[in-house]
């Protein structure tokens, strides 16, 4: 099977993250612009840098994307398949901030303690 184009709908994609400290040091907004936020299947909220990030430590691995409408599908570490579709900051609920911190940006599920917080 040949690799698929860009104009073909759905394309096979060919990519951990740690704790980090939530105390100072990253600015906090719902304001911050940001390449993408993709919204999970499993109810949680990405940034395109902690997506790129968890391919590229193999914490997930692409399977497909499609174009139009936007979605990808990944698997994660435990085999669990997690479809991410973009969504429009302004439609993020309350509980979600995105966070900075030079080059990287999170979001962040306010409702949880800050010992929950990954990057």
């Amino acid at each position: 099977m040949g690799a698929a184009s860009r104009s073909s709908p759905i394309e096979p994609m060919c990519d951990r993250e740690c704790d980090g400290d939530s105390s100072g040091g990253f600015e906090t907004r719902r304001d911050t612009p940001v390449d993408a936020v993709l919204a999970g299947s499993d109810g949680c909220y990405y940034t395109e840098w902690q997506v790129k990030r968890r391919f590229r430590t193999g914490d997930w691995r692409r399977c497909l994307r499609q174009w139009s409408p936007d979605r990808r599908l990944v698997e994660t570490a435990t085999g669990t398949l997690l479809l991410l579709e973009p969504i429009d900051p302004e439609r993020l609920p309350g509980w979600v901030e995105i966070r900075v911190l030079g080059d990287a940006t999170r979001v962040v599920d306010t409702r949880r303690s800050h010992l929950s917080v990954r990057w």
